[in-house]
């Protein structure tokens, strides 16, 4: 272990900061520290009266817990701003002299970067084809999953990757012809068409099909000619109704409002990880009365069309057994064919591929060139790879780097294989390689190429773009006026919602949302019935679009009177929704309405519960390490897992009064339990309640850095009043995500910067990320 007794005498101090940092700091921490952090007493496991004897680990802590105003406890006394400032300043010294940074200099593009980056390098943006479906899910134990030590490679992954590139690049360069693929008119056989996940509820007939389940059910051609051998445009037209809405004498799915078809594509081979449908189109259809549609489509190579009964049940018997049950249906309902509710399609037609500009786009942009090259022609094979491994490897790659690759691509079509398949192997090879699956960095600052990869990575988590590859080209981007107008552009464009939505969800731990679900059948069902779940992840994605996009203050994400709900989140909140609208809107939450912040998102709520009740501890443990930044130590070692006697408690709080009673919880109980209280003013599901039952009311008053407060309201005063440590908690993991790794003691010195920097503008969000984007944790590795 490294310690300061290399650098620091008690008795003549002779460590490289100088006596007269040492003589600050010894006097401080004999005053506030030592009493709880001393012989006596060691808190946390931490002994501070040694300071000879700490390593720089320690010291990082300390920092810490000061910046984050966690310590000395709000029930000690505490040091003035000035000594705060002081104590801080001169231990984040000493910390930093023993943690340097050691950053890695490669870090594997994760799945979603992948996805992204595949279908800009090949021009795959038009369809459903995702290459990252090739590949299984990243495995990130802490952090964000751009964090470079979780983002391992295998020989296994490295296999996905092989197939995937292959498979993109056979939907990017589709064909060897050089001419347009001609349109084709494919009138399907309806009484043909297959089915998948229906089962007995798929019925045949001569000149029609009818579908009576939902869930997972589709409907499809049931020949061959279903899989597109092209991608592009291709013009649907279907006839259907909607039929048996009254065959039984109680109405099945749907109750109410018309019979929905839906209309998506599916991949026609089980080769991907998820191999996952889309649902593209739904369309209202009339009771026994055929409609025709016809509406275009872009469906990729190798992908088929299907139909879909969308708000069909996904167990049609199971309404008649339960309506058996409750006496509405005769028992000899189970023995007669299911003729509950349905959409029956009686005509099919698919024409197509309509390509509006020729070459395709993918081949265009794969070849970046507007012309498809002769590949039979050495100079042209050679001008092909440079020009693929520039985009690919994301940098100026010189023509010995690509020797081995050209060799490859000859090698291969001397051994029989056509020019186009053998730029695809080659292409393949280059896209399973370090320089493509890596992010490269070098020791320092970066460089321009370097700098436009982070950038672009970090707000758009993909590849940079021809306005940055050419700006990194001219090294230009390294101007600093340049590389502002640059965040600002990429801030501004609809790509910056891939960085809003991921760093929400892993900042919140909204990906937890659904992992604990309530009750189907009890008191939440309204959980399922308004479908809340996807609509409360969408609430506190939009709120953070909307704080980041509008430069909103960082102080709206702790209290605000707004945020965006639908029909169904309105109805949970019980506030007022616009009569005739669909989708989200903006509502501004009346006064006597407790939501506004993140504390009042639905999504919080549920997460933080268990799906049957709530736990204070839970929700008190998130807001302080999600929200907060400020997570709780481990107990100490010496305390093992206790059960306290719970006796004679009644209520929550009485359960939670119990359990502090003990020496070894209260500490930590003292933090969390106010902040969870507070929030007992939500059920598992985010509806408002003041009773737990007929008997028990709901309690929320509490205390919490030492000041009184009633509600969730009182408490996000308490919270906005001193907003810093949140901001500076928000810059560490804005700056971890966009870095891919931790920060520590030596990069703290720019977070200061930040923070005060936006203090001045009042911490509003695009500034801050502009900050971070534009300080040394960004421009340096």
């Amino acid at each position: 272990m490294k310690t300061l007794s290399l650098l620091i005498c008690l008795s003549v101090p002779s460590f490289a900061i100088g006596a007269e940092e040492f003589a600050t700091i010894q006097p401080l921490v004999q005053k506030y520290c030592v009493r709880c952090h001393g012989p006596v007493r060691q808190k946390g496991d931490t002994r501070l009266d040694r300071l000879t004897e700490l390593d720089a680990a320690t010291f990082e802590t300390v920092y810490e817990q000061l910046a984050g105003g966690l310590m000395p406890p709000d029930d000690q006394r505490q040091p003035t701003s000035v000594e705060r400032t002081k104590l801080m300043q001169h231990v984040l010294e000493i910390a930093k002299m023993n943690s340097p940074i050691t950053a890695p200099g490669l870090r594997r593009l994760n799945k979603r970067e992948y996805g992204n980056t595949v279908q800009d390098l090949l021009g795959l943006r038009n369809g459903t084809f995702d290459p990252s479906e090739y590949i299984y899910d990243d495995e990130i134990d802490e952090g964000f999953d751009t964090a470079a030590e979780s983002l391992v490679i295998s020989n296994e992954l490295l296999m996905e990757y092989m197939d995937a590139a292959e498979k993109s690049l056979r939907h990017a360069l589709f064909t060897d012809a050089t001419t347009k693929p001609a349109a084709k008119a494919i009138n399907v056989r309806v009484g043909r068409m297959a089915g998948v996940g229906g089962g007995r509820y798929i019925n045949n007939h001569k000149d029609h099909v009818i579908c009576r389940s939902g869930g997972k059910a589709m409907v499809y051609d049931g020949l061959a000619t279903r899989t597109m051998r092209f991608p592009g445009r291709y013009t649907i037209t279907v006839t259907a109704a909607g039929i048996d809405r009254d065959h039984y004498p109680v109405r099945f799915a749907p109750e109410k409002g018309p019979v929905l078809m839906g209309f998506g594509v599916k991949q026609d081979v089980a080769a991907s990880v998820s191999s996952e449908s889309t649902l593209l189109k739904t369309f209202e259809l009339k009771d026994d009365v055929d409609q025709t549609f016809q509406f275009d489509a872009w469906i990729d190579k190798d992908h088929f069309p299907y139909f879909s009964f969308v708000n069909g049940s996904g167990k049609p018997i199971s309404q008649v057994r339960s309506n058996i049950r409750r006496r509405k249906l005769p028992a000899s309902a189970m023995n007669q064919p299911y003729r509950g509710p349905g959409i029956r399609i009686s005509s099919f037609k698919v024409e197509g591929p309509f390509l509006d500009e020729w070459p395709a786009a993918s081949i265009r942009t794969t070849y970046d060139s507007d012309n498809i090259p002769n590949l039979a022609v050495p100079a042209v094979r050679e001008e092909v790879i440079l020009r693929f491994a520039d985009r690919a490897f994301r940098r100026r790659v010189s023509n010995a780097e690509v020797a081995p690759y050209l060799a490859y691509l000859n090698k291969q079509q001397r051994s029989g294989t056509s020019w186009h398949d053998a730029t695809i192997k080659t292409f393949a090879a280059m896209m399973s390689s370090v320089d493509f699956l890596y992010i490269r960095e070098g020791q320092g600052e970066l460089d321009a190429y370097e700098l436009a990869n982070r950038l672009s990575y970090f707000l758009w988590s993909t590849m940079p773009d021809a306005e940055l590859f050419a700006l990194a080209k001219s090294g230009t981007l390294k101007e600093p006026t340049v590389f502002r107008q640059q965040i600002v552009r990429l801030l501004n464009d609809e790509r910056a919602a891939r960085f809003s939505n991921s760093f929400a969800d892993q900042w919140l731990s909204l990906e937890q949302l659904g992992s604990m679900p309530p009750d189907a059948k009890g008191e939440f069902r309204e959980y399922y019935r308004q479908n809340l779940e996807p609509a409360m992840l969408e609430e506190t994605r939009r709120y953070f679009r909307y704080v980041l996009n509008e430069n909103r203050s960082v102080r709206d994400f702790i209290d605000s009177d707004y945020s965006f709900v639908n029909r169904g989140l309105a109805s949970l909140y019980g506030v007022p929704f616009p009569e005739k609208t669909n989708g989200f809107v903006k509502v501004t939450f009346p006064r006597n309405v407790k939501r506004g912040g993140l504390l009042g998102h639905g999504s919080i709520l549920t997460l933080t519960a268990n799906g049957v009740e709530t736990s204070p501890v839970e929700r008190g443990v998130w807001v302080l390490a999600d929200l907060l930044g400020t997570p709780l130590p481990p107990p100490p070692k010496e305390v093992p897992a206790i059960t306290p006697d719970l006796n004679g408690a009644e209520t929550v709080r009485d359960l939670l009064e119990k359990h502090r009673s003990d020496k070894a919880c209260i500490e930590c109980h003292r933090r969390m339990d106010p902040l969870g209280f507070a929030l007992e003013a939500y059920d598992p599901i985010g509806r408002f309640r003041t009773r737990y039952s007929k008997t028990q009311s709901v309690s929320t008053e509490g205390n919490y850095l030492g000041r009184d407060f009633a509600d969730v309201d009182e408490l996000k005063q308490i919270l906005v009043s001193d907003i810093r440590p949140f901001a500076r908690n928000l810059v560490i993991r804005i700056a971890e995500y966009a870095k891919g790794r931790k920060l520590v003691a030596a990069d703290y010195a720019t977070v200061e910067s930040i923070v005060n920097e936006t203090d001045e503008v009042n911490y509003q969000l695009k500034d801050v990320v502009i900050a971070v984007a534009t300080s040394d944790l960004m421009t340096s590795r």
